[in-house]
């Protein structure tokens, strides 16, 4: 429901929902424990070749609107840190360790890391190639067969949201209050850079290079190419982008329905 509820948000403040000739725009949305993608396909191969619980359809504004909608748990930024570093989800088991290391942080890094209430030692570790191909490994195996491509979604706008705004502030590929866009391969190119220049960096820079890896992993195990451009935005016409307005129009459509 809260992303059927955001894709109509989004695209009521575009028009995107009044009949118009506005298309509608897609929706990326990336958060601690799961990760969503949601967008109306193009293609009737999409439809048909997509798990039935991936697809769902509603009427709003007099017309019927056919969605891609997936959620993605344990892939969110958060909970995809701790597996690729190797931890497991939930308390530690009495006696178990709560030290980690990984070539996906600085190789003389040591610090502490809290994560569902489990305080971490993570430790960086050398390695024998280079510090983004190590952590690129680490993501690749975490991501294995987890993710299904969403074949027309190449060829839609695609609105991102939450970590994948926050990540391209802390590169300096938008600006933090207005957004942009930004490139698939901007986030990769800057987590080869960080991860290959990483030194013992600031602890609030500390998973940078991880966070980055994984994010442009992520997009292109979704299926987009590396050109592919997003839009970033926290307001569209001054509204903030949450879910709550959605929620409203969906349940006074409903209503309308009975």
């Amino acid at each position: 429901m809260p992303r059927i509820s955001a894709w109509i948000t989004v695209n009521f403040l575009i028009e995107g929902l009044h009949g118009s000739d506005t298309p509608t725009v897609e929706m990326l949305d990336l958060g601690g424990g799961s990760t969503q993608i949601t967008f109306s396909p193009q293609d009737e191969k999409t439809i048909r070749a997509s798990p039935i619980d991936y697809m769902t359809s509603f009427q709003m504004f007099n017309s019927t609107h056919t969605l891609y909608s997936h959620s993605y748990l344990g892939l969110g930024l958060m909970s995809a840190r701790l597996a690729v570093l190797e931890g497991i989800e939930g308390q530690p088991l009495e006696g178990s360790s709560t030290e980690l290391v990984s070539p996906c942080l600085a190789p003389d890094y040591s610090g502490q890391w809290e994560h569902t209430e489990v305080l971490y030692t993570v430790k960086g570790q050398e390695s024998g190639e280079s510090p983004f191909e190590s952590c690129l490994r680490k993501v690749e195996k975490l991501l294995f067969q987890k993710v299904k491509k969403a074949e027309d979604a190449k060829d839609i706008e695609f609105y991102a949201f939450s970590y994948y705004y926050g990540r391209a502030v802390d590169l300096g590929a938008i600006d933090e209050k207005t957004g942009g866009t930004i490139k698939v391969t901007d986030y990769m190119d800057a987590a080869k850079s960080v991860c290959n220049g990483m030194t013992v960096i600031p602890r609030e820079n500390t998973f940078l290079c991880l966070d980055l890896t994984y994010i442009s992993r992520m997009l292109q195990e979704l299926g987009f190419p590396k050109e592919k451009v997003f839009k970033l935005a926290r307001k569209i016409d001054e509204v903030e982008t949450s879910w709550a307005l959605g929620a409203t129009f969906y349940y006074i459509e409903s209503l309308h329905s009975q």
